[in-house]
C-alpha cells in the first residue's frame, strides 16, 4: 500500500509527509512509391498500350528517388506445364523496319527483330499455354516504421507521495514521487507524441481509499485512456494533478497490466504492441485475497501474465523501478508484501517481459527524477518499431532489396539471432517487413529505409 506524489521537475516543495494508508506502507521503496513517379524523363511513363491494355515503356529515362515502370513481363511462363508458351513479337515502326515471327519451342526461345527508330513492341500470349500475363511494377521507394502502440501503466498508490531528492541536489527541495513521474510523463509525451500511440492506465483508480481494505485496491476494467494518435493532452487531463498530495491505495499492479494487456490484445497485431510498467513498490492486492494477505503477500501472478504476454502474444513489458529497495522487506503489517526483495522481483519480471537490460540489474532503476527521465527515454528508444508496411505486395517477392543509407541490408530468415530483413508474414501476399538486430538499431537512427520492387533480379 503506498502514498505519495510526483510530477514535472519544477520547484515546488512538497511540506506535508503522505498520512493514510501507507503509513502503513511507505516503505515499498527506499530511497509510400506508388502511383506518384518523380522522374526528370523525356518520355515519362512514355509508350502505348499493348492488345491488353497494359502500358509498356519506350524511350524513357527517370530519375528520382521514387521510380515505377509498368509491363508485363518478358517472357511468360505456361502455369500448367511451367515452360515457355508460344509468342508472337511483331515490330512496326515509323521508319524503315524488318520483323520476323518466331514460334517458341519449351526448350528452345529465341526470337529475332530489327528496328530502327521509334518502334513500338507488343507481346502477346499464346492463350492455348498461359492463363494470363503477370503485371508488374519496379519501383524504388522511401518508407518509414509503422506506429507502434504503446500503453502506460502508472503507479498512483500512496507511497508515490513520498518525498524524495529529484534532483540529486541537496540544496533544492524535494518533490514527491508522483511530482517526478507526471513531470517525465509529460516530457515523453511531448517528444514522442508523433512517434508512439501512447494509452494510459492507474494503478489504483482515483477512486481507491487510503485504509487497510480492499477499498485500497480498484483498478479500471477498461483503461483509463485507450491507444490513440497525439494522445498527449487526453492522457495528462486523465492523471491526478502533478501537485496532487491525495493520492491513495495500495499496489494492484497485476491488475493494471491485465487491462493495459486486454487493451492492446484488442488492437491490430499486426502494429507492434507494448507495456511500460512505471512502480515504487511491490505488488500486492492480489484477487480474491482479504486483508491481511491482501496486501501482505506478495501477487506472483503478475509475472505469469507478463511472462504469457510476452511469449504468447509478442508484447513485451519494460519496467521501470522507482527508488527501489535492495533488500528483504519486514515481516509487519505495513500494507507491503512481506520478506520479498522488490529489486530482485522487478529483475524477474523485467526477463519474463523479453526486455532485460545486460548485466545484473535487468529493470530500469531510478533514484531520482533525472535516473527517471533516463530510463523512460531509453525505453521509448528501444521500443520504436523496426517493422515496415509495404504500401502494395511485392509481385516477385524474391527480388527485393532492402537499403538503409544506401547500404543493402540483406535477407534473413530468423529475426530473433540474425541482422539483416525478413517479411513479417510467412507466405505471400507480403504486407509488411521487419529489420532485426544492427539493421533494426540503424532503422531507429535513420528513421526510414529504402525498399526496391524488381521484376527480375537487380
Amino acid at each position: 500500500m503506498q502514498t505519495s506524489q510526483t510530477g514535472v521537475a519544477s520547484q515546488t516543495t512538497m511540506s506535508t509527509q503522505p498520512t493514510g494508508l501507507d503509513t502503513l506502507g511507505t516503505s515499498e521503496g527506499s530511497d509510400s512509391g506508388t502511383a506518384t513517379v518523380p522522374t526528370t524523363s523525356e518520355g515519362t511513363m512514355g509508350g502505348t498500350s499493348n492488345s491488353s491494355g497494359v502500358p509498356t515503356t519506350t524511350d524513357s529515362t527517370s530519375t528520382g528517388m521514387v521510380t515505377a515502370t509498368m509491363g508485363v513481363t518478358e517472357t511468360a511462363t505456361d502455369t500448367l506445364t511451367g515452360e515457355p508458351p508460344e509468342t508472337t513479337t511483331s515490330t512496326t515502326s515509323d521508319s524503315e523496319t524488318s520483323s520476323s515471327t518466331t514460334a517458341v519451342d519449351p526448350s528452345e526461345t529465341t526470337s529475332t527483330t530489327t528496328t530502327t527508330t521509334d518502334s513500338t513492341t507488343t507481346t502477346t500470349t499464346n492463350p492455348g499455354t498461359t492463363t494470363e500475363d503477370i503485371p508488374c511494377n519496379e519501383m524504388q521507394v522511401v518508407l518509414t516504421p509503422v506506429v507502434p502502440n504503446v500503453m502506460l501503466v502508472l503507479d498512483k498508490s500512496g507511497s508515490m507521495l513520498s518525498l524524495w531528492d529529484h534532483d540529486a541536489n541537496p540544496g533544492t527541495p524535494t518533490v514527491s514521487r508522483w511530482y517526478s513521474l507526471y513531470a517525465v510523463v509529460d516530457q515523453v509525451l511531448t517528444a514522442f507524441n508523433a512517434d508512439f500511440n501512447f494509452g494510459m492506465n492507474l494503478f489504483p483508480n482515483k477512486q481507491a481509499v487510503d485504509t487497510y481494505v480492499p477499498g485500497a485496491c480498484p483498478v479500471n476494467g477498461n483503461v483509463e485512456v485507450p491507444v490513440a494518435p497525439f494522445n498527449k493532452n487526453p492522457i495528462l487531463n486523465a492523471l491526478p494533478a502533478q501537485n496532487n498530495n491525495t493520492i491513495k491505495g495500495g499496489t494492484p499492479a497485476q491488475a493494471g497490466v491485465l487491462a493495459a494487456l486486454n487493451h492492446l490484445k484488442s488492437l491490430d497485431p499486426m502494429i507492434p504492441r507494448a507495456v511500460m510498467l512505471i512502480t515504487d513498490g511491490a505488488a500486492n492486492c492480489t484477487t480474491g485475497l482479504q486483508p491481511p494477505p491482501l496486501f501482505e503477500n506478495y501477487d506472483q501472478s503478475l509475472h505469469t501474465l507478463v511472462g504469457n504476454a510476452f511469449t504468447q502474444d509478442g508484447i513485451p513489458t519494460y519496467v521501470i523501478g522507482i527508488a527501489i529497495a535492495n533488500s528483504v522487506s519486514p515481516v509487519q503489517m505495513d500494507g507491503s508484501p512481506d520478506n520479498i526483495n522488490p529489486y530482485q522481483k522487478l529483475n524477474e519480471l523485467a526477463m519474463q517481459g523479453g526486455t532485460a537490460k545486460p548485466g545484473p540489474e535487468k529493470f530500469y532503476s531510478a533514484d531520482n527524477q533525472v535516473e527517471l527521465q533516463a530510463a523512460l527515454n531509453a525505453i521509448v528508444t528501444d521500443a520504436q518499431s523496426c517493422v515496415i508496411a509495404l504500401n502494395e505486395p511485392p509481385g516477385f517477392p524474391q527480388f527485393t532489396k532492402v537499403k538503409i543509407g544506401n547500404v543493402e541490408v540483406p535477407q534473413i530468415g530468423n529475426c530473433a539471432n540474425e541482422n539483416g530483413w525478413k517479411y513479417v508474414e510467412p507466405a505471400p501476399p507480403y504486407t509488411a517487413i521487419e529489420l532485426c538486430g544492427t539493421a533494426c538499431g540503424s532503422l531507429k537512427q535513420t528513421g526510414e529505409a529504402g525498399v526496391e520492387y524488381y521484376c527480375k533480379p537487380g
